[in-house]
C-alpha cells in the first residue's frame, strides 16, 4: 500500500485519482500548491510518490521539482508529471531532473497503476539503509539484532537533533570540539547498523561544525529528526515481519482446522494472541464430563479419546477418537453448558488452547466465526463448513492471514490518515439524513424511512446516480481538446454510475430520432461513441452524484472494494457465457452482472446516511442486507432498482437481470442471462472478492451443492460440468 500526495489545484483531479489508486489499496491526499506539498512531505515524510500537476497557481512543476532535487532529505522522491499542454522543452528538462514519467491529461487508470507498481519494493526513504541481506552477510547478524540497535539510536539521534538546532551561536564555538566528539560518536553507532546515508549525513554536519558555519549546522541538524524517525520506523518493521512470521507458523496449524479455515483470514488473525500453546501426555485427563466449561482446544498433533458415561453405567465407555486439526472442547462454550464427554489422551499430544473469554470475544467480533460455532451448536451443518473450507487453497488462505498481522502494525502519516472528501450539497443532505436517522433509530421507530417518500424520491432522479470520483475522471476527460474518446469509453465501461448514464442518454437520443422503442444499444462503449464529444460534456454536468465515503464501512467493505466485486461478477459472467457456449449474450452479461446491483448507488443518494446503520444492524442481528433494508426502509435497494429502471432507456435484458439475479429461476425473459449474472455473482461471494454488500456467506457451499445451481441446473446445457467450471472460476478470481 503506497502513499501518493497529488499536487494540483483541480478537485476534480483529485477526485479522480483517488478513486483510482482505491481500487489498488492506496493512500491519496492532496495539495493546491508547491509551497504546502513542501510543507506536507516535511510533515509525512512516508510520501512514495508524488503526482504534479505542471502549471501551479504560484509556480511550475518545474519549479517545484528544482526545489526537491536541491533538498538534502527530499532529493530522490519519485515524482510524475502530467499536464493538459507542454512543450517539448519542459518535457526534456523534467526527465533531465529526475521525473519518474510524464503524462497528458487525463491521465488513464492503466497509467496511474503502473506509476505505482514502479515503486514495488524500493522506497526512496529506505536507500539511506543498506539493504538487510547484504547487512546480514556482512556483519553476521541478524535483523532482530539490529532492530535493536536501531531502537537504541533513534533517541540518541532525536535528543541531539534537538540539541543541535538550537545551539547557542555565541557558545557553540566553545563547544566544538565536544560537538565533533559527539558526531564521531554518533558515526561510528550509525556504521554498526549500517545507515549510510545518515553516515554521510553527519559527515557534513561535522564539516559545518568544523568550518564554525553555525547558522548552516543549525539549519542543517533540524534534518536529523527525520533520520530519527526512519530508524524507529525501520525497528518497527523488524518487529512487525517477527511477529508476522510468528504468526504464520500459527496460521499454518489453524489451517488444519475445517471450521477456522472456512472463516476469511482478516478475521482469523485477531484470534491469534489469545491461543496458548498446551501440552498433554499419554494417558492424562484433559476434561471430565460435568467440568464447567473453560476453554477450547485447537489439536496440532496427537490423539485424544472421547469417553461418555452413560445413566445406567458410571463406568465411561470409549464412543469415538479425535487428530491433527479437530477442536474440542468448543460445544461447551457454545451451549454454555458442562462438558459433554471425558478427554483422555492416546498418546502425547500438542494443542492451542483459547479461554472461554477470548472465544466468547471472537464470536461476538466475527460474524462469520458467530454463524459457524451456532451451526456446529444445531449440529447441523460441519459438514457444509468441510466443504467450503475443502475449497480454499490453505497457503493462500495463510498468507492472507499473515498479511493482516503486518497491517494491524503498519505506521499512517497523520496526512494520510482516512478523511472525507465531501461537497457542501453532499455534507447538507447527510446532515439532513444523518439527523432524522439518529432520532428513528434512537427511538427504536422503524421504518426510519417510509418507502412512499423513497420511492418519490427515486422517481425525481433525473440519472443513475455516479460515485463522486467517477464524475471527476469523467470530466477530466471530456475537458479541452477530446483527441479520442477511448479513455471516455475505458471509463463508462468499468463504472455502474457511469454505464447506465450512458446507456440512458445514448438509447433517449436514438429513439427520438428513429422512433424505434424497442432494440436498444447494449454497449456502454458504444453509447459513449453514439453521443460524441459535445454530448458527453454537457450531458456530465448533469450527473447527479452520490458522495462513496457514505459507504465506508471498513478498509474491507467500501465503495472500491464494492467495485472490485462488480467488475470480479462482469467478468466471471463473460467468462461463464464461453463456457456454456452462450457467445451470443457475452456482452449482455458483461453488462447487466455490471448494472446488477445499481440500488447501492440509489440508497447511497436518496438516503446517504442509511448505509452504514443498515449494515452494522444486518451484521449484529445475523441478518441480510436485504432484510434489514425492509426494516429500516420498508424497501430493499433491489427493490429501489426495479422501480427505478422501469421507465428507463436501458437494454430490457439488463432491467431483468436487476430484477431477477436474486433469483433467476423465477425469470420469465432472458433466463439464459439472468443464470449467468447470478452464476457469476455467487462465485465471487463464494471466493471473497472484493465486498458483495452482505454481511455474511452463510450457507455459500460449492456452486455444484448450492440452492442456486439446482434451481437452474436442469435447464443449462447438459454436458456443461460445474465441478470443472469452478476450478476454473477459481484460478480466474485470483487476479482479483
Amino acid at each position: 500500500m503506497a502513499n501518493i500526495l497529488l499536487v494540483d489545484p483541480d478537485d476534480n483531479a483529485f477526485l479522480a485519482l483517488k478513486g483510482f489508486l482505491a481500487c489498488g489499496g492506496h493512500r491519496s491526499t492532496s495539495v493546491s500548491n508547491a509551497r504546502d506539498a513542501m510543507v506536507f512531505l516535511r510533515e509525512n515524510i512516508l510520501v512514495d510518490l508524488i503526482f504534479i500537476e505542471l502549471k501551479l497557481p504560484d509556480s511550475t512543476g518545474l519549479d517545484f521539482l528544482r526545489t526537491l532535487r536541491e533538498d538534502y532529505f527530499f532529493q530522490h522522491v519519485p515524482v510524475v508529471f502530467y499536464a493538459s499542454k507542454t512543450t517539448h522543452a519542459e518535457i526534456h528538462e523534467a526527465y533531465g531532473l529526475g521525473v519518474q514519467s510524464f503524462h497528458r491529461k487525463p491521465y488513464l487508470q492503466e497509467s496511474i497503476e503502473d506509476e505505482v507498481a514502479k515503486l514495488e519494493g524500493k522506497a526512496w526513504y529506505w536507500s539511506f539503509f543498506e539493504p538487510d541481506d547484504a547487512f546480514c552477510r556482512r556483519t553476521g547478524r541478524s535483523l532482530d539484532e539490529r532492530g535493536a540497535a536501531l531502537d537504541e539510536l533513534e533517541p540518541v539521534i532525536q535528543s541531539a537533533a534537538q540539541a543541535y538546532k538550537n545551539v547557542n551561536i555565541e557558545l557553540a564555538e566553545a563547544e566544538k570540539e565536544k560537538i565533533l566528539s559527539e558526531i564521531s560518536g554518533f558515526r561510528r553507532k550509525v556504521r554498526e547498523v549500517a545507515v549510510p546515508g545518515l553516515e554521510e549525513y553527519l559527515s557534513y554536519l561535522a564539516s559545518f561544525a568544523k568550518e564554525s558555519d553555525w547558522n548552516e549546522f543549525k539549519e542543517f541538524a533540524a534534518l536529523m529528526g527525520y533520520y530519527a524517525f526512519l530508524c524507529s520506523y525501520r525497528a518497527d518493521i523488524y518487529k512487525l515481519e517477527r511477529k508476522a512470521k510468528q504468526a504464520s507458523a500459527v496460521l499454518d496449524r489453524l489451517a488444519q482446522n475445517a471450521l477456522l479455515r472456512s472463516l476469511p483470514p482478516h478475521e482469523v488473525h485477531a484470534l491469534i494472541p489469545h491461543l496458548r500453546d498446551y501440552e498433554i501426555d499419554e494417558g492424562a485427563t484433559l476434561f471430565k464430563q460435568g467440568d464447567v466449561g473453560d476453554a477450547m482446544y485447537l489439536i496440532d498433533e496427537g490423539r485424544l479419546g472421547i469417553y461418555v458415561a452413560m445413566e445406567d453405567d458410571s463406568e465411561p465407555k470409549k464412543i469415538g477418537e479425535i487428530g491433527d486439526g479437530d477442536i474440542v472442547g468448543e460445544m461447551a462454550l457454545i451451549k454454555n453448558a458442562p462438558r459433554s464427554a471425558t478427554i483422555i489422551a492416546l498418546k502425547d499430544t500438542r494443542m492451542m488452547r483459547m479461554e472461554k473469554d477470548a472465544f466468547t470475544r471472537a464470536t461476538i467480533q466475527s460474524p462469520q466465526m458467530k454463524l459457524a460455532v451456532q451451526a456446529l451448536a444445531a449440529q447441523r451443518s460441519m459438514d457444509s463448513i468441510k466443504k467450503r473450507a475443502g475449497e480454499i487453497d490453505i497457503s493462500a488462505w495463510s498468507k492472507t492471514a499473515s498479511e493482516g498481522v503486518r497491517k494491524m502494525g503498519e505506521r499512517i502519516p497523520n496526512g494520510f490518515l482516512r478523511k472525507d472528501e465531501k461537497e457542501s450539497e453532499d455534507i447538507k443532505r447527510e446532515a439532513e439524513s444523518m439527523d432524522h436517522w439518529n432520532k428513528m433509530i434512537d427511538s427504536q421507530t422503524f421504518p426510519v424511512v417510509s418507502d412512499a417518500k423513497l420511492k418519490r424520491d427515486i422517481a425525481a432522479l433525473k440519472g443513475c446516480p455516479v460515485v463522486g470520483s467517477a464524475v471527476a475522471a469523467f470530466t477530466l476527460a471530456t475537458e479541452g481538446m477530446v483527441t479520442s474518446l477511448h479513455p471516455l469509453m475505458d471509463l463508462a465501461e468499468h463504472d455502474p454510475g457511469l454505464a447506465f448514464q450512458m446507456l440512458q442518454n445514448a438509447n433517449a437520443l436514438r429513439q427520438a430520432k428513429t422512433k424505434d422503442l424497442e432494440s436498444f444499444i447494449d454497449d456502454a462503449r458504444l453509447c459513449v461513441n453514439f453521443l460524441g464529444e459535445k454530448r458527453l460534456s454537457v450531458v456530465t454536468k448533469g450527473f447527479p452524484r452520490c458522495c462513496e465515503s457514505f459507504m465506508y464501512l471498513n478498509e474491507g467493505a467500501n465503495w472500491a472494494s464494492h467495485i472490485k466485486f462488480l467488475l470480479a461478477t462482469a467478468n466471471i459472467a463473460r467468462f461463464t457465457c464461453a463456457e456454456m457456449e452462450l457467445l451470443n449474450i457475452e456482452r449482455a452479461a458483461f453488462l447487466g452482472a455490471l448494472l446488477h446491483d445499481i440500488g447501492k448507488l440509489l440508497f447511497l443518494r436518496v438516503q446517504p446516511a442509511g448505509c452504514i446503520p443498515v449494515y452494522l444492524h444486518a451484521q449484529e442481528h445475523n441478518i441480510s442486507i436485504r432484510e434489514s433494508e425492509i426494516l429500516h426502509m420498508g424497501i430493499s435497494s433491489r427493490q429501489m432498482a426495479i422501480q427505478f429502471v422501469e421507465n428507463k432507456s436501458i437494454p430490457t435484458s439488463c432491467k431483468n437481470v436487476i430484477r431477477w439475479v436474486e433469483e433467476p429461476e423465477k425469470a420469465t425473459e432472458d433466463f439464459d442471462l439472468v443464470s449467468v449474472v447470478a452464476i457469476a455473482r455467487y462465485m465471487c461471494r463464494l471466493c471473497k472478492v472484493g465486498f458483495s454488500g452482505e454481511t455474511t456467506q452463510q450457507d455459500l457451499l460449492p456452486l455444484e451443492h448450492s440452492q442456486l445451481w439446482n434451481s437452474i441446473k436442469d435447464r443449462v446445457l447438459q454436458r456443461f460440468n460445474v465441478g470443472n467450471f469452478e476450478i476454473l472460476v477459481r484460478r480466474r478470481l485470483r487476479k482479483f
